[in-house]
């Protein structure tokens, strides 16, 4: 079906154009597309949008054999390299697969490719990027990008702050090992929420990432990696399956629902895999369907850009076909404004979709999307709603995206090579009800009663404007229970959370201001490191070698540092601090030196499940580190411990890859007794 729709379109195209400027004119276009996705870690099209110009190409290429240049991108291998890194020749071939998004054209290609006695090998294709990681003696002594597939960056540095990554292996062999580096859904969200929702996706998220000129900025990133394919210098194995199970006794991870079967049950195994979609905790695109047997693909060989002995299967996302009613842009706290289409209510995926987001200018450029325009909308990760191509552009006028903010009118500005528009106003209105809403958040300093809807009510009526005025809220109380929508029961729930929101700790409160690059896993770091009030950390701010010093602490990368500085010794946020200390909020952390055994000390725990004694199960691990252990939000090599609750998940199976201690509740509370 993928190929017959390509076949029509290039049809369609070469009616109006000659094959030869087409086939140039797409190949211009990819390139442009590889550079943005492999080089500035930007996607303006979907993988489906993508792979219908390069297959169109390949279909124009095969129909006029004499017009096919050598460089085509049909022939090589998309390139992120980049020159601010040191390159390496790889050893190993780093190809990219051919796909398909038909389970039909998949089982053919098996049928074709594999003997009677061939077993296919079927693995999740996860959305991330490929990392290839060299071994000598049992040391990692390079990990490089896959750059051009013969030629990548060397990333080494920055790839040893990835926990799951290790530097040693069990046993000094020499190996090469590739694998994807990766963000699991979670923990993308909460990091991304941190930053002010800036990031479109993990995959963009994690390929630029690993090309930070910081391996300390890095660190930050809550990246994982895992491998699947292994290449040893010496090696009895005959399949690579085999292999992929002495990688986890050397202590590398790998996803352990992999399954070798043969064809005659590869059909089953992928319906298996595609009920399991709406469930995983990380992004995937499809299956990589892989000969598992060495020799045989040793037979196969491969093309110039992919194996012959390996096939992508790749999903096709759940699609809906709906009319665009209205293209909305807002801006967010930060500043950054972003476009969605308002659209006729659409079934996806069990939920009613009315909302989708068109992430950004360029991507709405590309699309050619407008207002009346029929389109296709998925539910990206089963989660968030995008528009992904259109169907008929319709006979509305094109978008203009916004030369000023939505919400104050100011010129917005745009860094140069940068995606977002941004509202530099500090008095946006719509930055400031953000940055209240923000605050309010049950993951900040949940106070009840105050959601966006409220907070929207409370500004417009000039109660609240900046986050000090939540703690004047009870000077208008009368004016607020008489004003419809409220009532006594309701403003008192509002006047409470906010006397109760007093109470939060340090390590709560500052990440809830907002301040960029100030969220909760940077707040912990600074405190840890012995800064455990406000003033410590704007007496570091106010001295000459601030940065340098903030620098050193590990964890801290420079643009984090600048960020401290820049807003730690600005006097309209002093000022906002001092206020908000006024009026009884925590900015010193209590320390408390444990009198209790240290009987965790040199162990590493990490918490997965719900507890009946401890919610959240945060608290459990407050009690490790009173006992003198540490904590770790992922189970890696170095976990000595994980304490499993109801509803383990993933980290539980991590566990017993890497033979970690696993510890029940009722054992968990004798140790603490």
């Amino acid at each position: 079906m993928a190929k017959a729709n390509a076949r029509s379109q290039a049809k369609s195209k070469s009616a109006t154009t000659s094959p030869s400027d087409r086939m140039r004119e797409l190949e211009k276009e990819i390139r442009h597309h590889q550079e943005l996705y492999y080089v500035k870690h930007r996607q303006i099209l979907s993988d489906r949008q993508f792979d219908r110009l390069l297959e169109e190409l390949s279909v124009l290429e095969k129909e006029h054999p004499d017009l096919v240049r050598e460089d085509s991108p049909t022939r090589l291998v998309g390139s992120d390299l980049d020159n601010k890194f040191d390159k390496f020749t790889h050893t190993i071939p780093v190809l990219s697969l051919a796909n398909t998004y038909s389970t039909e054209e998949a089982l053919a290609w098996a049928e074709k490719t594999a003997s009677k006695d061939d077993s296919i090998l079927v693995e999740w294709k996860v959305d991330g990027a490929t990392l290839v990681l060299y071994y000598e003696n049992g040391k990692l002594v390079r990990a490089v990008t896959r750059g051009s597939g013969q030629v990548g960056d060397i990333v080494t540095t920055n790839a040893l702050t990835i926990r799951s990554i290790p530097a040693s292996l069990s046993k000094p062999l020499n190996v090469v090992v590739r694998g994807e580096a990766y963000m699991r859904f979670d923990e993308f969200d909460a990091f991304n929420e941190q930053q002010g929702n800036i990031y479109a996706n993990p995959r963009n998220l994690v390929s630029g990432s690993l090309k930070h000129k910081k391996s300390r900025e890095t660190a930050l990133r809550p990246i994982r990696w895992v491998a699947f394919e292994a290449f040893f210098e010496k090696s009895k194995s005959e399949s690579d399956s085999d292999q992929l199970r002495q990688l986890v006794e050397l202590g590398l991870p790998v996803f352990d629902d992999s399954l070798a079967v043969p064809v005659s049950k590869l059909a089953k195994t992928i319906e298996s895999y595609k009920k399991k979609l709406g469930k995983l905790a990380f992004p995937v695109d499809g299956l990589v369907l892989k000969i598992d047997s060495l020799s045989r693909r040793l037979d196969l060989g491969h093309t110039s850009a992919s194996p012959r002995w390996a096939t992508a299967l790749k999903f096709e996302p759940e699609l809906g076909e709906t009319t665009v009613e209205e293209i909305e842009v807002f801006t967010g706290r930060t500043g950054r404004v972003t476009p969605r289409a308002r659209l006729t209510p659409v079934k996806l995926a069990g939920t009613t979709v009315t909302y989708a987001t068109l992430h950004n200018a360029d991507y709405i450029e590309a699309l050619g999307v407008r207002v009346g325009s029929r389109v296709k909308v998925s539910k990206r990760g089963e989660i968030i709603p995008a528009v992904e191509e259109v169907v008929d552009q319709g006979s509305g006028p094109e978008f203009v995206f916004p030369k000023k903010c939505p919400s104050c009118k100011s010129k917005l500005l745009r860094d140069e090579d940068a995606v977002d528009w941004l509202c530099p106003n500090p008095e946006c209105d719509d930055k400031l009800m953000n940055a209240l809403s923000f605050y309010c958040q049950r993951k900040q300093m949940d106070i009840a009663g105050l959601g966006e809807r409220n907070i929207e009510i409370l500004f417009k009526e000039g109660l609240i404007k900046h986050i000090p005025d939540l703690y004047t809220l009870g000077d208008h109380k009368e004016k607020l229970q008489n004003k419809e929508g409220f009532g006594q029961k309701s403003v008192q729930i509002i006047l409470d959370g906010v006397e109760e929101s007093k109470k939060k700790e340090f390590k709560r409160v500052l990440p809830s201001l907002g301040l960029r690059e100030l969220g909760h896993s940077v707040t912990e770091i600074l405190i840890d490191h012995g800064l455990t009030s406000i003033d410590d950390m704007i007496a570091l701010a106010a001295e000459k070698d601030a940065v340098e010093k903030l620098q050193e602490i590990h964890g801290i990368g420079p643009n984090t540092a600048s960020a401290i500085v820049e807003q730690l010794t600005d006097k309209k946020i002093l000022a906002m601090i001092k206020v908000m200390q006024k009026h009884g909020l925590q900015f010193i952390q209590k320390v408390e030196k444990s009198d209790l055994p240290q009987t965790f000390a040199g162990q590493v725990w990490c918490v997965t499940g719900s507890f009946a004694n401890f919610k959240p199960r945060d608290l459990a691990m407050e009690e490790v580190k009173r006992r003198g252990g540490k904590t770790v939000s992922s189970v890696s090599a170095k976990t000595t411990h994980l304490l499993a609750g109801e509803g383990a998940g993933s980290k539980l199976d991590q566990a017993k890859k890497f033979k970690t201690q696993i510890v029940d509740e009722t054992e968990f509370l004798s140790l603490i007794k």
